[in-house]
């Protein structure tokens, strides 16, 4: 009988080609024994050209409908094998030291649950920035298997679930916390991963080493450009996210973690506010107290001119949109600037 993988690597691409080839082969190019490990690509669209190249390099790949999203929890459980899942979107690339890092990690602390490893920043064309245009998690966050419901854990926790192609996980407890990914909100949601995660009773690792490449390109996660079907893809993004931290604030009640959800969750509540047609909150003076706590537990401090903008949408929405978007490209701009003079 042939042995199962140790891990399963999940390649998603939704709607987006240009990219997918590059990821999937940094995925092959590993200094892991290939046969330890299964690449599955979850798409929602049919390329012959890629179909090509996937089936040629034996990788299996399954085709959602166009309008559907591409991956879901339940579907990675059943159609993966290995204990271990590694995740990376369709415009993003492993180092070939990546995968042997991982086995390596779960392998010497069998509590391990969650594994966050650093990133470099590239551009579109694959090039690095010098210095990231992200603030980063630091040199490493340990949180010990039941800490996040007993004891208080660092104020950065939540941070520890950016970027996805970072991630890995252990599937064994995954399989608790399905039930939370089939609701609609929540079809997928790297937030409520770690959530689960560190509710789940592992324990939670944020590494520095640097296994992933992050591609910082204009796409739905880097918006700076004013636009009617901008503001609309923006609002239906923070319409969701805010609904998966409402599922997250019920799921962390009472723990240490709750707190630090309600801060998110507010923060988000004052950007769903210049663009969202659902938006009906009203925020209360403490509400303020938890944005600014929120926004310096993220190191967001560039959010912070969300708070005189959320006073001038009341007076004029259309005008404190377009004060964001020339702000937002305008930190971009700043942000990029010192990642190529460091």
């Amino acid at each position: 009988m042939t042995e199962p993988p140790r891990i399963s690597v999940v390649v998603t691409a939704f709607h987006r080609r240009k990219y997918l080839k590059g990821a999937v082969a940094s995925v092959l190019n590993q200094t892991f024994p290939r046969e330890r490990f299964e690449t599955i690509v979850f798409k929602n669209f049919d390329d012959p050209d890629i179909e090509a190249y996937l089936n040629a390099n034996q990788v299996r790949h399954i085709t959602s409908k166009p309008e559907a999203r591409p991956r879901t929890m339940r579907r990675v459980v059943e159609e993966s094998k290995g204990e271990i899942i590694c995740f990376i979107d369709d415009d993003d690339l492993f180092t070939p030291e990546k995968l042997a890092f991982v086995d390596r990690v779960f392998t010497e602390d069998p509590s391990l649950g969650f594994f966050h490893n650093d990133f470099v920043v590239i551009d579109e064309t694959g090039r690095p920035f010098e210095r990231s245009p992200f603030s980063q998690i630091g040199p490493g966050v340990y949180i010990r298997a039941g800490d996040g419901r007993r004891r208080p854990v660092p104020r950065n926790a939540l941070r520890l679930g950016f970027n996805s192609s970072s991630v890995s996980i252990r599937r064994s407890w995954l399989t608790t916390f399905l039930p939370y990914f089939e609701l609609p909100q929540a079809e997928w949601s790297d937030a409520l991963l770690l959530c689960c995660a560190l509710l789940s009773g592992y324990s939670v690792l944020a590494g520095p080493a640097k296994l992933t490449c992050y591609r910082y390109h204009d796409s739905w996660s880097n918006i700076v450009q004013y636009s009617l079907d901008t503001v609309s893809r923006i609002a239906s993004m923070d319409d969701r996210n805010t609904d998966v931290l409402v599922l997250m604030e019920e799921l962390t009640s009472d723990t240490p973690l709750e707190p630090l959800v309600r801060e998110d969750l507010t923060y988000l509540r004052f950007h769903r506010s210049l663009f969202s047609d659902r938006d009906d909150w009203t925020p209360r003076p403490r509400d303020f107290i938890g944005f600014v706590r929120g926004g310096l537990h993220q190191r967001n401090y560039s959010a912070f001119y969300l708070i005189p903008l959320h006073v001038l949408s009341k007076i004029s929405r259309v005008e404190a949109r377009k004060a964001y978007f020339r702000l937002a490209a305008r930190f971009r701009q700043v942000s990029f600037q010192k990642s190529a003079s460091s």
